[in-house]
Order: structure tokens, then sequence, then C-alpha cells
């Protein structure tokens, strides 16, 4: 064994801890979304898609977790920027319908996922800029 070759071992915050804890539970909530558009709704394209956008998630929470935390965070900042407006969007054109569109999935119909989709983004929000803060 090498003693010449010492390990460095960054300790989380606890805002640090609560954001990866966050992001498992996104990428969680983010498999069970996949399953519902594939299964319920048959809709492939919207379960790859949602695989597609859970899968940066993971990769931007790798990143942070490895040591590269400035690309990481600013990056699931960035991204949950992203999400609400997109969230948002879909929802304001999904009300102003004046005869709905079946190929849509009603935002109102699982309300607790798009209450979700509003909340994983927040939450990350606020952790990833008080951990950027913290370093």
């Amino acid at each position: 064994m090498n003693s010449n070759k010492v390990s460095h071992f960054q300790e989380l915050s606890t805002s640090a801890v609560a954001l990866v804890v966050i992001q498992l539970f996104r990428m969680l909530f983010g498999g069970y979304l996949i399953g519902l558009d594939q299964f319920y709704y048959n809709d492939f394209e919207s379960a790859v898609s949602v695989l597609m956008i859970y899968g940066l998630i993971g990769l931007l929470t790798a990143l942070f977790l490895i040591g590269k935390k400035k690309i990481g965070l600013l990056g699931l900042i960035a991204l949950s920027i992203i999400l609400l407006i997109m969230q948002s969007v879909y929802i304001a054109v999904y009300i102003s319908q004046t005869t709905p569109d079946p190929s849509w999935h009603s935002p109102f119909a699982i309300w607790w996922a798009t209450l979700s989709n509003f909340f994983f983004p927040l939450l990350t929000l606020g952790f990833a800029m008080k951990v950027y803060r913290e370093n």
C-alpha cells in the first residue's frame, strides 16, 4: 500500500446533502413518470423525453458529487429554471385551448404530478443556490 497517495474527501454540508437527496427523489419520481407515460398513455416519445431530462439530472448530480461542483450546480440551476418555465407554458397553453387536443396529457388529471413538477425544481433551485453561495 502506497502511503504517499492520500485521498482527499470533502465533506458535504447539510444543504449539499439535502440537494443530493432531492435529486434522488426527483429521479425516482421521473422513473414513475416514464412508466406512466409508457404503460398508461402508451406514449413512447414522452417516455423517452422524460428519460432524457431525468438522465441529465442524474448526470449533473454525479458531476456535483465527483468534485465538479460549479458545473453540476450551475447545470442543476439552469435545468430547474428551464423546467419551471416549460411546465408553466405547458399549463398556460393547455388551459387556453378552445378545443382540447386528445393527444395532450391533462396536467390536472394527475394534479400531484403537476405540483411535483413545480415543487422539485423549486427545492433544487433553493438548495443549489445555497450550496453555490457556500462554496
